[in-house]
């Protein structure tokens, strides 16, 4: 009776730490205001399939760990986020009517797609399950 109980608390104990130990994945909300203009953002996880950032469209890119790979001009950069947070960039176009990403607030990126009545959110993953 004493080893079955060992054992199950063991069980217990080894499937407590390994959730304890995964990280929650960041998550980075992309927001594109440009009229009849596509973005795209080119990641390090699949660089021949980049995500499509429609006109006036929410994107959430869910990345593993704490940071995203981003490929600009065919050279790859890191970007680290603080995993289980959640990020919010919005795409406006400047002065010199060329697109310009800024950061935002989480209140002043929900208010900015309510206003502009954006579709979304489209969902991407860039996390690797190995098993």
């Amino acid at each position: 009776m004493k080893a079955l109980i060992g054992i199950l608390a063991l069980v217990c104990f080894v499937s407590l730490e390994s959730k304890a130990q995964s990280l929650q994945p960041a998550k980075v909300h992309f927001l594109n205001l440009v009229v009849g203009t596509n973005a795209e953002v080119k990641t390090t996880f699949d660089e021949k399939k980049p995500i499509l950032l429609k006109a006036r469209t929410w994107v959430v890119v869910q990345t593993a760990g704490d940071s995203l790979g981003l490929v600009v001009d065919g050279k790859s950069h890191t970007i680290h986020f603080e995993s289980g947070k959640q990020y919010y960039f919005v795409i406006q176009t400047s002065y010199g009517s060329r697109p310009v990403m800024t950061e935002k607030s989480e209140r002043e990126f929900v208010l900015t797609a309510t206003i502009n009545s954006v579709k979304g959110p489209e969902e991407y993953s860039q996390t690797k399950v190995i098993n």
